[in-house]
C-alpha cells in the first residue's frame, strides 16, 4: 500500500528526470526517489518499484522513452523532449524548503537562508526554466502578510505572464484618477509601502506606483511586452529604495 500512497509523488520526480536530455539509470532515480521519500520520514522503496513506475509512464501517458545503455547502466528519458506530465508542481521536499526559505530569511538569517535558497532556486530552475537569481518577480525587504498576497495576486499574475495592462490609480490629492498603460516588472517592497515597478507607456518612463492607489487592472493582452530595462538589477538596491 505504501508503493501506491506515494506514486504521484514518485512520478512528479521521476518526471523531470526523464524530461532531462542527460537521461538518467533506474538505480539513480530510485535514490532519488528515496532521499525525498526519507526527508518526509516515509519508507525507501525497491527498484521494482521505480521500474513499475516507468511501465506506468509509458502506459498512462502513451510515452516513448529513449534507453541508452552506457557501461553497465541504462539510461532512460523521454523519446519526445518536450513533454511534461506534470507541470510546475511542487514536491513535498520543494514545499518544506520554501517554507525554511522564506522563514530564514524573515529572520534574517543570511547563513541559513542562503543555503536553502541555492537549493531550492536549482528546483525551481528544473521546473520553470528560469534563472531566480535574475529573473525574480519579488522584491522585497520582508514577507508581506497572506492578506496583502491575495491582494495582489492579479498584479502577480501579470508579472508572470508579462502581459500589459491598463491600471487606474490615484494621483496625490486621492481624488483624481489616472489611466495608464503600464508593462509591469516587479512588487517591492520599500518600507512602509508595496510598489508595482513597471514601464509607463503612456508617458514612456519608469514607474514604482504604491499599490494602495491602484484601483483597477485590465489586462491588454494585444499590446507587445516591453521588457524590463529600466531596472537594472545590479545597482537596484542603491537607486531605487528609500535611504534609510
Amino acid at each position: 500500500m505504501a508503493n501506491t500512497k506515494h506514486s504521484v509523488a514518485r512520478e512528479i520526480i521521476i518526471d523531470r528526470l526523464l524530461h532531462k536530455r542527460r537521461g538518467y539509470s533506474v538505480y539513480e532515480m530510485m535514490d532519488i526517489v528515496n532521499q525525498s521519500l526519507q526527508f518526509e520520514g516515509y519508507d525507501p522503496v525497491s527498484i521494482t518499484t521505480i521500474r513499475r513506475d516507468l511501465d506506468t509512464i509509458r502506459c498512462r501517458y502513451k510515452q516513448k522513452l529513449d534507453s541508452v545503455k552506457r557501461s553497465f547502466n541504462i539510461y532512460f528519458r523521454y523519446e519526445d523532449p518536450n513533454f511534461t506530465a506534470y507541470s510546475n508542481v511542487l514536491t513535498h521536499n520543494e514545499i518544506r524548503h520554501l517554507r525554511s526559505a522564506l522563514l530564514s530569511i524573515r529572520f534574517v538569517d543570511p547563513i541559513l537562508g542562503t543555503l536553502t535558497y541555492q537549493d531550492l532556486s536549482q528546483g525551481l530552475d528544473d521546473m520553470l526554466n528560469i534563472d531566480p537569481a535574475s529573473d525574480p518577480i519579488v522584491l522585497y525587504k520582508k514577507i508581506p502578510s497572506e492578506a496583502d498576497q491575495k491582494r495582489y495576486k492579479a498584479i502577480y499574475r501579470h508579472i508572470r505572464t508579462k502581459t500589459p495592462a491598463i491600471i487606474t490609480y490615484t494621483v496625490d490629492d486621492m481624488e483624481t484618477e489616472e489611466d495608464i498603460l503600464v508593462h509591469p516588472y516587479f512588487i517591492l517592497y520599500d518600507c512602509p509601502e508595496y510598489f508595482l515597478l513597471c514601464h509607463d507607456a503612456t508617458n514612456n518612463v519608469a514607474a514604482k506606483i504604491p499599490i494602495c492607489k491602484i484601483r483597477r487592472m485590465v489586462s491588454s493582452p494585444e499590446v507587445d511586452y516591453i521588457p524590463n530595462r529600466d531596472f537594472p538589477l545590479q545597482d537596484f538596491y542603491t537607486k531605487h529604495l528609500k535611504q534609510e
